[in-house]
């Protein structure tokens, strides 16, 4: 499908303003004061660029068009149709701040060596399979914008710490451009640049009132194939390209490309040459391109980094062309980074990474001959290095005020904790307790049916003035939503029905609340006193806690994370997991609490609770949903036919039915069933979550399947499409534990979960324990008091259906070819041999050893512990390595199914046959190639073993998930299959030990596991890992082989040959990882 003018957003009346025209940078900064302070805390804020249709509107800001019933969020999720208006939800929130290089955004010719003020927000309208922000972009929890600040904060900071500018980025600000509107003006006021990050996928309707604003900006053009862009992005290219064209003709922004090169995707050298050409027509030979390696992240893990030759080869492609400033990033070659003169050929700026060398500019002119050089330079570079300093905008707001003018009657702030008492002690009657708990009651039911709610009085209590308000909601014992407010003064009437709300539909860990779920539902109301700043430091902190009295709030490095006084008494926990848990919620290293750079504040609470069903005035009818009319959903189905059909034929047909409503679903499927043989084949999706737009999710799939008939020669006639619609989801708790009360087979569908497994069930003639006995068998569940159970309401014509999503094993090639060679280790023979050399050097007599545990980071941070380990092993002729399963490549337990390991230093022989007695003996373990295909985990131990046993057999296994039993159970066939062997391999552990705590933490938290593991005590080690969250990876494989060894009576001597952290190597003791070796018998 190519980009065409009917994908656009439909214009309204709108002024297009060129460089030209636009005024200068000087309109009103808008603050606090300008708007409702209830939708401020909220993070809302009227959106721009829409225009209604019917019903509904549609948002005109980047071409996707979305059409959004009330309460519909678009793709992007932060842009939401509130009371029929446009909002952005994430104004004044931000996912963090931190002073970078001007470098890293990449800019190269935008005031070089200047420091710069970035954040982002949440959501983005791209799709990118392999983004490497995902957890920012790709999230839908708005909640985790912990750093609040408004524009006229953010210049105030940027000002304050002399940064050059301000870059809005992480995700694409585009989504947000209210708010970097608004942050630029005040950024301007303050004689602060402003960069934007950007795709450019943003309409023509909005680009001048976006851009007028931006001094700098570095534009990612993904590919240069629409079908890339259509498959990769689910986006379009086109639109991209016109905003780089009307960038260079219509404005004076200054601007950089960035191409990131992704293995077998768009890595071509035709790629290459067509996209130069064209920026050197469209835009010029002075706009600088930034060629970038690929990391594999989020959904694209099936392949490799991007290799170095091919930026090489993407950069000559570029300078032959005629562009004049090409750059290779995320890549240490300082060559390929430093600023060349076009006219003299001499280096102007020399840059290792993002630090500068030489500098051998005059203002904007080549110090040699003169050449004027395109981009925007002071007299002189600045000095911010390479640095990264995180910012706690609250806390430098503490330290630093606005000035008072700006201040003043404002409680807004980047995080607006208050840590001074500024809210009257609370206390509750019993009178008090039944009225919150019924307006709790009322909003949440009101808010999940979509109906108003009861108006609750809270009399006395409605204008008093609180700190926090919380509600939560669980099932059978079992959180089901919490969400709230605090630091925030307000009316505590206010405060709750914020809350309840937001319970109801917001909190982004859990689906929101289905009408099916009221009555199972426990509802808890918590109301929350003043943050006191914690002054303890250190281990001191564990007496400052009382469980019970105090909920926590931890804040470092641009996170926060809160836990409510009732979490530590539900859990059983002590202080000091409570801690642990504040920092896990704030996405911190558990033990962050123990740093001096970590914030910690305290609060006291007050809760009430009772069933919300007892609550309500009235009991809620449970009809069932429906997302089409019944006439809506038979014509669609018909559309859905004819599409298919027209697609088959090679014509061009409608992408939307306008017949039919769009919605917004969680679930959709294609059955295409064969006429003869009932044969299925189903395509579908599914997201408890996140909703999609139904029209255009639908459409896609309609093209993959014309596409799947076509390849199996079917007819017209010969197959049957059905349409299958989701909607409404509910939680039920875990396949063993599971709560199916008054559950309705008829309408609602069944969804399983394991880890990367997970099914899709429907039948009405059957009950719901019959349909989950049956999900269990088909999805193949291991641990059923894991395994997580909800439902969907459905709209369909079939009367049953199964989809398994599944992890599928591959036998994959005799040879495995190198996954990880160039980046754990070297990837040519002579670097290989020249490293071993060095690792090995020095004598050890080797002796016999039952098992050895050696680390598998990079050969520079681990390589010479596993070599002092393996040189003092006799190695027998099999050796059997068990790792851990760090990819989501292939089976949860998979062992490789290859008969050579090639590697750059000479081949090694794998076992075919003992893999595949191991597969027949140990429950769960699959033959797999896919598991093993970027799995480093073994591998970086392989070179190391040809060297001292070049004709040794290798079988690699890869661990994944597990519990205590499963692990007892592998060890129980593991031991059964070396009992018949004539020669016992060497089982070797591959693990590296804790992660990304600072250096003393490591080392403490390693000791633990570590003397567990000396004394013999596999179950104590993995209760040891799991209750003080020690990160070790390999933590089941060495359960594993010490439980093997203990049922053949050989586990008796553990010995320590060495152990260190990368903070050894890299000197940065701030956040290392720990690495053991160790020899067992």
């Amino acid at each position: 499908m190519y980009y065409s003018e009917q994908d656009r957003a439909p214009f309204s009346d709108t002024l297009f303003l060129s460089h030209k025209t636009m005024t200068e940078k000087t309109l009103p900064i808008l603050t606090a004061d300008s708007l409702s302070q209830s939708d401020l805390d909220q993070g809302l804020y009227p959106g721009r660029w829409w225009h209604r249709e019917g019903e509904k509107i549609v948002c005109d800001l980047c071409p996707r068009a979305c059409a959004l019933g009330e309460n519909d969020r678009g793709f992007c999720f932060v842009r939401q149709n509130l009371g029929g208006k446009m909002a952005l939800t994430t104004y004044g929130r931000s996912t963090g701040f931190c002073v970078d290089p001007i470098e890293k955004k990449p800019l190269n010719h935008f005031y070089p060596g200047s420091s710069v003020l970035s954040f982002g927000t949440a959501g983005c309208n791209l799709g990118c399979k392999f983004c490497q922000n995902w957890d920012i972009s790709k999230s839908r929890e708005i909640e985790r914008l912990s750093a609040r600040a408004f524009p006229d904060e953010i210049a105030h900071v940027a000002a304050e710490l002399g940064c050059k500018s301000v870059a809005f980025t992480y995700n694409d600000p585009v989504i947000w451009s209210e708010y970097a509107i608004e942050t630029s003006k005040a950024c301007h006021a303050q004689g602060v640049k402003t960069v934007a990050v950007t795709a450019g996928y943003i309409t023509e309707s909005a680009r001048a009132e976006f851009f007028e604003h931006i001094d700098a900006a570095n534009i990612d053009l993904k590919a240069f194939s629409e079908e890339f862009y259509y498959r990769v992005t689910l986006s379009h290219l086109q639109p991209v390209l016109d905003t780089l064209g009307w960038l260079k003709r219509e404005t004076d922004v200054w601007f950089e490309i960035t191409n990131l090169i992704i293995p077998q995707a768009n890595d071509g050298d035709d790629e290459f040459q067509r996209m130069c050409d064209w920026i050197l027509k469209e835009v010029g030979d002075e706009v600088p391109l930034h060629f970038s390696a690929f990391h594999p992240d989020f959904r694209m893990l099936d392949r490799g980094g991007t290799p170095p030759e091919t930026l090489i080869r993407a950069r000559e492609i570029a300078l032959s062309a005629g562009l004049k400033y090409v750059y290779t990033g995320n890549v240490n070659d300082v060559r390929r980074q430093s600023t060349y003169c076009p006219g003299c050929g001499e280096t102007l700026i020399e840059r290792n990474w993002y630090q500068l060398g030489k500098y051998a500019l005059n203002g904007n002119r080549c110090q040699y001959c003169n050449t004027e050089i395109a981009g925007h330079f002071d007299d002189r570079p600045g000095n911010w290095g390479q640095k990264r300093l995180p910012v706690d905008m609250h806390s430098f707001l503490k330290q630093h005020p606005l000035p008072s003018s700006s201040a003043d009657d404002r409680q807004k702030g980047s995080s607006t904790m208050q840590t001074n008492p500024t809210t009257p002690k609370i206390e509750l009657q019993p009178e008090h307790e039944q009225k919150l708990l019924q307006k709790a009651a009322a909003v949440v039911v009101g808010t999940a049916t979509r109906t108003n709610p009861a108006e609750i009085v809270l009399e006395g209590l409605e204008n008093m003035v609180i700190n926090g308000a919380f509600v939560s909601l669980k099932r059978q014992g079992q959180l089901r939503s919490c969400c709230g407010n605090f630091g925030q003064p307000l009316p505590l009437g206010q405060a709750l029905h914020q809350a309840a709300i937001r319970a109801a539909k917001d909190d982004p860990r859990f689906p929101p609340i289905s009408p099916s779920e009221i009555g199972q539902l426990d509802l808890e109301v918590w109301l929350l006193s003043d943050l006191e700043l914690v002054e303890e430091q250190g281990l001191d902190r564990l007496k400052a806690v009382t469980v019970g009295l105090h909920g926590l709030q931890i804040r470092a490095d641009g996170r926060s994370g809160l836990l409510l006084p009732g979490v530590p008494l539900d859990h059983g926990w002590n202080a000091e997991e409570f801690l642990n848990q504040t920092c896990i919620k704030a996405g911190l290293p558990p033990t962050a609490w123990k740093d001096p750079g970590t914030t910690l504040l305290r609060y006291q609470g007050v809760s009430c609770g009772a069933k919300l069903a007892e609550m309500l005035a009235a009991p809620v009818e449970n009809a069932a949903t429906q997302i089409l009319g019944g006439r809506e959903f038979a014509q669609y189905l018909q559309y859905v036919q004819s599409t298919i059909e027209a697609l088959m034929h090679g014509q061009v047909p409608s992408y939307y039915c306008p017949q039919v409503s769009d919605a917004n679903i969680q679930g959709v499927a294609l059955l295409l069933q064969h006429s003869e043989t009932e044969d299925e084949l189903v395509l579908s999706k599914w997201a408890l979550k996140q909703s999609f737009p139904m029209q255009s999710t639908v459409f896609s799939m309609c093209q993959q399947l014309a596409q799947i008939i076509v390849r199996q020669n079917l007819r017209p006639g010969e197959f049957q499409v059905k349409l299958v619609l989701a909607t409404d989801p509910a939680l039920h708790g875990t396949v063993e534990g599971i709560q199916l009360i008054d559950f309705d087979s008829r309408n609602r569908s069944l969804f399983v979960f394991e880890g990367q497994k997970a099914g899709w069930f429907f039948d009405r003639n059957q009950s719901a324990s019959e349909i989950i006995s049956r999900a269990h068998q088909a999805v193949g569940l291991m641990q059923p008091e894991a395994a997580q159970v909800a439902s969907m309401a459905v709209q369909t014509a079939a009367s049953r259906f199964e989809i398994v999503n599944r992890p599928r094993a591959e036998l994959g090639t005799e040879i495995r070819p190198t996954g990880v060679a160039g980046t754990f280790y070297p990837a040519d023979a002579g670097s290989v041999n020249a490293d071993l050399d060095e690792l090995f050097d020095g004598d050890a007599e080797p002796q016999t050893w039952a098992a050895a545990m050696v680390p598998h980071a990079g050969w520079k941070y681990s390589g010479r512990i596993a070599a002092d380990v393996l040189k003092r092993i006799k190695l027998p002729s099999t050796i059997i390595v068990i790792g851990p399963k760090h990819t989501r490549e292939g089976v949860e337990w998979a062992v490789a199914p290859h008969k050579v390991w090639q590697l750059p230093n000479g081949n090694l022989n794998a076992d075919l046959d003992l893999a595949r007695r191991l597969a027949e003996e140990i429950p769960g373990l699959e033959l797999d190639a896919a598991a093993h295909r970027n799995e480093h985990a073994i591998e970086v131990e392989l070179p190391l073993i040809q060297r001292l046993a070049p004709e040794a057999h290798v079988v690699g296994i890869a661990i994944g998930g597990g519990n205590l039993q499963r692990c007892d159970e592998f060890a129980a066939g593991l031991a059964r299959v070396i009992g018949e062997l004539e020669e016992p391999p060497l089982l070797l552990i591959s693990s590296d030990m804790n992660h990304f705590a600072t250096d003393a933490e490591n080392r403490r938290l390693d000791q633990m596991a570590l003397e567990k593991i000396d004394t013999l005590d596999p179950e104590g080690l993995l209760e040891t890992v799991r209750e003080h969250h020690i990160s070790m990876c390999g933590v089941l494989p060495a359960v594993i082989v010490m439980k093997a060894l203990q049922k053949m009576g050989k586990l008796s001597q553990v010995e320590r040959v060495g152990y260190a952290t990368s903070g050894d190597v890299t000197g940065d003791r701030s956040r290392v990882v720990g690495y053991a070796g160790l020899l067992i018998n």
